[in-house]
């Protein structure tokens, strides 16, 4: 079946792979992001990391490319390879001439397909693995953002750390990466994205060679996660560090409350979103306690999102910084956003959301995630129209029940002693 919207389309193959696409005749370029629902929230203590492992994997080798003939095939066309994980999903991509689209396309299709995961790479890539997890153990608004957010989901999968544990990372095997590859590169798991100066047909034709045609007819492992409390409380850890980080969590609304993502998404640009936000002015610029200090929502699906403010100052400004926060929630609690204040957020919103649709790369990724986690095909005017409906009174009223200063996570990272 295949729907149409303006110029973007969705086509779902009969074994369950989806296509999205976008044709845009104006650039000379194609990006094309391979989707998969695999990250750590279908992971085990055990398994731990895998997903992330796996894509660093990817990398290291095929039945017919070593690790660098990968690398040197895309820089021999000027293109971009990369990859990414989160805690929902796993993609790869390239971004491309529009002549070298197939190319590229062979090359992702090898690296899902036909991986070896050699086993000297393997042990690298542990190594590296590793390294990159004490880095990020390294950088103290990492470990206050992890430590706060962890803490707020208890033993829900949530909890876990994209990168894995030390003793997960240590104990885990290739066939451990093979197995969970089995169970989640699946045909009805991965959705395949493409935009960029190419045509339906075209896009069609090289997903069927090279990806809807290669499937197995295995379907996704079923998991079934364990529902999700928030867990209020606070966390302290320890670093010899010149600052203390903090970082503040808020429960918000289920995943399918789609008036409050977008009522949050404006409450937040107002609220903490940028230089001009109420936690900025007040703060940093009239208070002086600290360099940066922000906040954003991350929507969870499964379970109820989170809400976070961040910030870092010096440990004699703490308190001073906490009840500062605390004060402006307590005024948008009680007196809410301003009819002012809102026509901005949307101002603020619309733009951005354009102007990051301008791009192919911006658009590849709002597709294929879009698709990968909900199944629907991403509008932008659509998008436009969510943020433009979305009432002050809705605002208000999301602000009153999201910033519950009884039902919240602090967590501290700095020198303590």
């Amino acid at each position: 079946m295949c729907y149409n919207f303006n110029m973007n389309k969705y086509f779902k193959f009969s074994n369950g792979l989806r296509l999205v696409f976008s044709c845009i005749e104006s650039v000379r370029s194609v990006s094309i992001g391979v989707y998969v629902g695999a990250g750590c929230i279908w992971e085990n203590e055990k398994n731990n990391g895998v997903s992330h492992f796996i894509e660093h994997m990817n990398f290291k080798g095929t039945e017919k490319r070593s690790a660098f003939d990968i690398v040197h095939e895309v820089d021999n066309m000027g293109a971009k390879i990369n990859a990414a994980t989160s805690k929902q999903l796993t993609y790869y991509y390239t971004v491309s001439l529009g002549e070298d689209a197939e190319k590229c396309m062979d090359i992702l299709s090898d690296l899902y397909f036909n991986s070896t995961f050699p086993e000297d790479e393997f042990e690298r890539e542990r190594k590296v693995i590793l390294e990159e997890l004490a880095e990020s153990e390294d950088t103290p608004d990492d470990v206050c953002f992890e430590r706060a957010s962890s803490f707020s989901y208890g033993q829900h999968p949530y909890s876990k750390t994209i990168l894995g544990t030390k003793e997960s990372l240590s104990a885990m095997t290739r066939q451990d990466l093979f197995d969970y590859k089995k169970d989640f590169y699946t045909a009805d798991n991965t959705v395949i994205s493409i935009v960029g100066n190419i045509s339906f047909d075209e896009a069609k034709r090289l997903t069927q060679i090279y990806f809807e045609q290669k499937f197995s007819d295995s379907k996704m492992k079923t998991l079934n996660l364990p529902s999700s409390e928030f867990v209020s409380g606070s966390v302290k850890v320890s670093k010899k560090i010149e600052q203390v980080h903090i970082t503040m969590v808020f429960e918000t609304m289920d995943y399918e409350d789609e008036r409050g993502s977008y009522a949050l998404m404006l409450l937040s640009d107002a609220f903490a979103g940028g230089m001009s936000s109420r936690l900025f002015q007040t703060v940093r610029e009239k208070m002086g306690l600290c360099y940066s200090i922000y906040g954003y929502p991350s929507f969870t699906k499964y379970t109820t999102g989170r809400y976070f403010i961040c910030m870092s100052t010096n440990p004699d400004s703490v308190d001073s910084a906490i009840n500062a926060i605390k004060s402006e929630i307590a005024k948008l609690v009680n007196d809410g956003l301003s009819e002012t204040e809102l026509a901005k957020s949307k101002r603020q919103s619309v733009a951005s959301l354009v102007i990051g649709q301008e791009m192919t790369m911006s658009i590849m990724r709002s597709l294929g995630r879009r698709v990968v986690m909900d199944d629907e095909l991403f509008d932008l005017d659509k998008e436009i129209s969510n943020y433009e409906s979305i009432t002050l009174e809705e605002i208000n009223s999301y602000a009153k029940k999201i910033f519950d200063l009884d039902k919240t996570v602090l967590c501290l990272v700095g020198d303590f002693e």
